[in-house]
């Protein structure tokens, strides 16, 4: 690929940070960390974990969005779908929000700032 000025220059790299899905226990909750991106490519990864938090008897699932710095759709839905299933499982499940623009952003576009915090 040849720049305005006639130089060979490489397509920017648009791969952001990769997703980073931490489970652990922290006293008597089990915290679902999310750091990164969750995009089409990486939901599974994140619907996987929660999925996993969900099959145990702890009575407090946190999932901390603190460290997620980019949601597409695809992550929003496994987000909401989550959140449908623990309205019947015993309302278990909270959030620690995301304070990164592109995050909050998407959340208010969507109406849905108050379902995740």
């Amino acid at each position: 690929m040849q720049d305005g000025d006639g130089s060979n220059a490489s397509p920017p790299d648009m791969r952001g940070k990769p997703a980073n899905i931490d489970l652990r226990r922290e006293g008597s909750s089990l915290v679902v960390a999310v750091a990164g991106e969750i995009d089409l490519s990486t939901a599974h990864q994140l619907d996987d974990a929660i999925r996993q938090a969900e099959e145990t008897e702890t009575s407090r699932i946190v999932v901390d969005l603190s460290g997620l710095s980019f949601v597409d759709s695809t992550g929003l839905s496994v987000l909401l779908d989550a959140i449908k299933r623990n309205r019947s499982d015993g309302d278990r499940l909270s959030f620690v929000p995301s304070k990164h623009e592109a995050v909050t952003r998407l959340l208010a576009v969507t109406d849905t700032t108050e379902l995740l915090d």
